[in-house]
C-alpha cells in the first residue's frame, strides 16, 4: 500500500499544477513542448550514457510453490548481429520418465524421436534461417538444489550422437499418436521432430533397470541429459517451448502382443540455456572496450548489454516535488544494421543499484507490477513510428526521479532489454545529443516555497 499511496500522491500533485508554479524542463536536446515556460536551467542538464556488459542471467531457478523454475521459451542458435556481435545459445537439459514405470519387457523398439515444440512468436531474426543441430550427451549432472545462470555450461561427451539440418516450420503438422495404444492421426502445433539413429544410446536407455525408471533421481544419475547446439552461424535464434505437453523424447515400440505404444520422457528436473558471446569488432564490442565516442545507446536481450544512464543536472533541483517525469527514447537507424531481421525489444526495463549494490527495478515499475498493468503506470513498451518517424519508448520515472532528488537512490539508471531471459531482441537508440531524436527526460515539478 505504501507504493500505491505514493503514486496517488504524485498523480494528485500533477493535477494541482494547473494552479501552482510548475516548471517543465526538457533535459535533452530541444524542447518537447514549445509551450513550456520558465525553462531556465535546461542547459545545465545533460544525459550521460555508457554501454555496460550485462550481468549473468538466471535461466533456471529452484522450483517453488509458485514457479516450476523453467522458462516459457528456450533459444537455440548462433546469431551474428552486425551491431552486437555473435551470440551462441545452447540448450542443456535433463530428461526423465513422464511416468515412473518401466516401458515393458520383451518390447520391440520402432524409433526414438525428440520432439521440440516451437515457440513461433519468439523466434528472433531471419525467419527463414536454417540451423545445423547437433545433439550430445551431457558428461556432467545438474545439481537439483541450485539455480543456474546463462554463463554456466556443463561438460558434454565429444561425440555428436544425432544431427539434423532444419528450418523453422510455422505450420501445424499431422502425426501418429499412440498414447491410447491405437494409432490416431493428430494435428499438432508446429514442432521439430528429430529421429535418433544412435543404437547405443537407444539400447542403453531401454536397458536401464526397472528400479531406475521408478526413481527419477536414480534415472538422472544414470543418464545426465542432453545438450542441443548448432554448428552454423546465421542471423536468427530459434525458440522452443520445453514445458509443452507435447515436448519430450518419445519411444515408439511394440509389445509382445503386437500392440503399438509410445513412452514419453519429459524435460526436467532442470533445463537451462547457456549463452556465450563474441562481440569482436562489432559496434557493441568497441563500446564495451571503452570507445569514447559512443554515438548510440545499445541494449541487448538476455543480458547481453545494458546502458548506464545518468542526469547529473538533477542535483541542482532543490525542494521540489516531481509531478511527472518521462524518459523518451527514439530507436536509431544505425549504418550497417539489418533492421528487417533485428527488431527492437518489446519493452525497456529501468533499474538502479541499491545500497547493497544489487540491481533493483525502479519504484515506478514496482508500482505498475503491483497494480497488474505496466502500460498505464510504467510504460516502457515499444511503439512503432509513423510517417518515417523512428519508433519510441516512453518510460514513466516520476517516483524514481523524486527518490533521486531526495537522496533515497543514486543518480545512475540502468536500462535493459525486457523481458530479461525470455526475449532475444535488442535495441539501438539515439543519444541525447542527436539533433532530431535525442533521448529526453521530460520533467514537470513544483517548486516548494514559491
Amino acid at each position: 500500500m505504501k507504493h500505491f499511496s505514493f503514486y496517488l500522491t504524485v498523480l494528485g500533485l500533477s493535477l494541482v499544477t494547473v494552479f501552482s508554479c510548475t516548471n517543465p524542463i526538457d533535459t535533452g536536446s530541444g524542447l518537447l513542448d514549445e509551450d513550456l515556460v520558465n525553462v531556465q536551467t535546461v542547459d545545465t542538464f545533460k544525459i550521460n550514457t555508457t554501454a555496460v556488459p550485462g550481468d549473468s542471467l538466471l535461466v533456471y531457478s529452484i522450483p517453488t510453490s509458485a514457479s516450476s523454475g523453467f522458462l516459457s521459451r528456450y533459444f537455440l542458435g548462433k546469431m551474428n548481429d552486425p551491431i552486437m556481435g555473435l551470440t551462441d545459445v545452447a540448450i542443456q537439459t535433463q530428461i526423465v520418465p513422464a511416468l515412473q514405470v518401466y516401458p515393458g519387457l520383451n518390447i520391440t523398439v520402432d524409433s526414438l524421436v525428440l520432439v521440440l515444440p516451437y515457440s513461433t512468436a519468439n523466434i528472433y531474426g531471419d525467419k527463414a534461417q536454417r540451423y545445423d543441430l547437433e545433439i550430445r550427451e551431457l558428461a556432467d549432472s545438474f545439481a537439483l538444489d541450485k539455480n543456474y545462470y546463462s554463463n554456466q555450461k556443463l561438460t558434454v561427451k565429444p561425440a555428436v550422437m544425432q544431427a539434423k539440418s532444419f528450418a523453422v516450420s510455422y505450420d501445424s503438422i499431422t502425426i501418429k499418436d499412440y498414447s491410447t495404444g491405437v494409432a490416431v492421426d493428430s494435428k499438432v502445433p508446429p514442432q521439430l521432430r528429430v529421429r535418433f539413429t544412435d543404437a547405443e544410446f537407444q539400447s542403453r536407455l531401454v536397458g536401464l533397470d526397472t528400479s531406475v525408471y521408478k526413481n527419477r533421481v536414480k534415472f538422472i544419475q544414470a543418464l545426465y541429459g542432453l545438450q542441443l547446439s548448432t554448428s552454423n552461424i546465421g542471423k536468427a535464434l530459434a525458440a522452443f517451448d520445453l514445458t509443452s505437453t507435447r515436448a519430450g523424447l518419445y519411444l515408439y515400440y511394440k509389445t509382445a502382443t503386437g500392440s503399438v505404444q509410445e513412452y514419453r520422457y519429459v524435460f526436467g528436473f532442470v533445463a537451462a540455456n547457456s549463452i556465450t558471446r563474441d562481440r569482436g569488432t562489432s559496434l557493441l564490442g568497441k563500446y564495451l572496450a571503452g570507445e569514447p565516442d559512443q554515438e548510440y545507446i545499445l541494449l541487448q536481450g538476455q543480458e547481453g548489454a545494458n546502458s548506464k544512464f545518468s542526469i547529473p543536472g538533477l542535483k541542482n533541483l532543490k525542494n521540489v516535488i516531481v509531478n511527472k517525469a518521462e524518459l523518451v527514447l527514439k530507436v536509431a537507424n544505425v549504418p550497417g544494421d539489418e533492421s528487417v531481421f533485428f527488431t527492437p525489444s518489446p519493452r525497456i526495463l529501468a533499474m538502479y543499484r541499491n545500497d547493497k549494490g544489487r540491481l533493483t527495478v525502479v519504484e515506478d515499475f514496482d508500482i505498475a507490477s503491483q497494480a497488474g498493468s505496466l502500460d498505464p503506470y510504467y510504460g516502457g513498451a515499444y511503439v512503432s513510428g509513423t510517417n518515417n518517424e523512428p519508433g519510441t519508448y516512453t518510460i514513466n520515472l516520476s517516483a524514481h526521479v523524486q527518490n533521486i532528488l531526495t537522496g533515497k537512490v543514486p543518480n545512475d539508471i540502468y536500462l535493459k532489454a525486457f523481458p530479461l531471459a525470455e526475449s532475444a531482441a535488442r535495441t539501438t537508440l539515439y543519444r541525447a545529443d542527436h539533433p532530431l531524436h535525442g533521448a529526453k527526460l521530460k520533467l514537470y515539478y513544483t517548486q516548494l516555497g514559491q
